[in-house]
């Protein structure tokens, strides 16, 4: 029985060294796992870059994340006199495990890799958000009004004639109107300029383009949906929300901030919110509509700002 029992000892023995050693080649494969990781995050941040000027020029001319753990032995139960045996051996065992992948070789090493892995994520992610910017209206579009690109309906990019066609010219103006405003929307865009609009698919597939933007856009004006904001139209507001639901969208990000303070404009243009492009002007009347709904106090500053003092329930 105690020649047995020293046999298990050993080969515990065996399965601790054992084990170790794969501790440390876990250790290792870590390592080489992240500096993979961070390698792979940094050619698609540049993919991403690249593919960001590419759409900029195409404008001008028209993780897997795998948990490794530890191999576990399925050990067959042994007689009662060698449970202590066999419990005291599987906590050592326990021990060194933590204490190996603890001391990964250099803890600093591995926590400026961590913040480089996070810096590169956020890069990346800001680029993913441009990109998107720029792709993502149009192809949004054509999800809403897949009609957009069929040849069939070439003759909706024409502006029918009032007096022959009153109908079709209403019902096509009404049209437009709508993939007008959806577009501002996707774009999350408050002041739209003609000169850019004109550019920009699919507007910039309609025939007489400068006189069809302002006939669709005067739609818009007259459903209280958008204005000029310039004598010569070439600047056009569209209020693709109403200012009362950007006062609860602008209550709602202070209160999930904890914007105790008086909040500046400049924290509502770095917030990185559709908010924040809003026009100055619309701003200020947001402001006040907070205020008479009591739930914002407006504070003169001393250079001539208002600031926006939130109040809490």
């Amino acid at each position: 029985m105690e020649r047995r029992i020293w046999r298990i000892i050993n080969k515990r023995g065996e399965i601790l060294e054992r084990q170790k050693k794969e501790v440390e080649e876990i250790s290792r494969e870590l390592k080489e796992k992240t500096e993979k990781e961070l390698e792979e995050l940094r050619k698609e941040l540049i993919r991403l870059r690249a593919l960001k000027k590419k759409r900029e020029q195409e404008a001008k001319k028209d993780s897997e994340s795998k948990t490794i753990g530890l191999p576990t032995s399925n050990m067959n139960e042994v007689e009662k006199k060698l449970v202590k045996i066999d419990d005291y051996l599987t906590k050592q065992m326990k021990i060194m495990q933590e204490n190996q992948v603890e001391e990964r070789e250099d803890l600093q090493y591995n926590n400026s890799i961590e913040a480089e892995l996070k810096l590169l994520e956020q890069q990346i992610l800001g680029e993913e958000q441009l990109i998107e910017k720029e792709i993502q209206p149009y192809e949004q579009l054509l999800k809403e009004y897949s009609w957009l690109q069929e040849k069939r309906y070439e003759y909706m990019y024409y502006i029918p004639d009032k007096k022959e066609s009153p109908s079709d010219y209403e019902s096509w103006k009404e049209q437009w109107a709508k993939i007008l405003f959806d577009y501002a929307k996707y774009a999350i865009l408050h002041v739209i300029y003609l000169r850019k609009l004109i550019t920009e698919k699919p507007f910039s597939e309609l025939n007489n383009r400068e006189l069809a933007i302002k006939e669709i856009a005067q739609k818009l004006i007259d459903q209280k949906l958008a204005k000029w904001l310039s004598k010569n139209k070439e600047k056009l507001r569209i209020y693709w929300k109403t200012l009362d639901e950007w006062a609860d969208d602008i209550y709602t990000w202070a209160y999930e901030n904890g914007k105790t303070e008086p909040i500046l404009k400049f924290e509502i243009e770095e917030a990185n919110k559709p908010f924040s492009t809003l026009p100055k002007e619309d701003l200020e009347k947001i402001y006040k509509i907070l205020a008479k709904q009591k739930r914002a106090k407006l504070i003169k500053l001393k250079d001539g700002q208002t600031a926006l003092k939130i109040i809490f329930d």
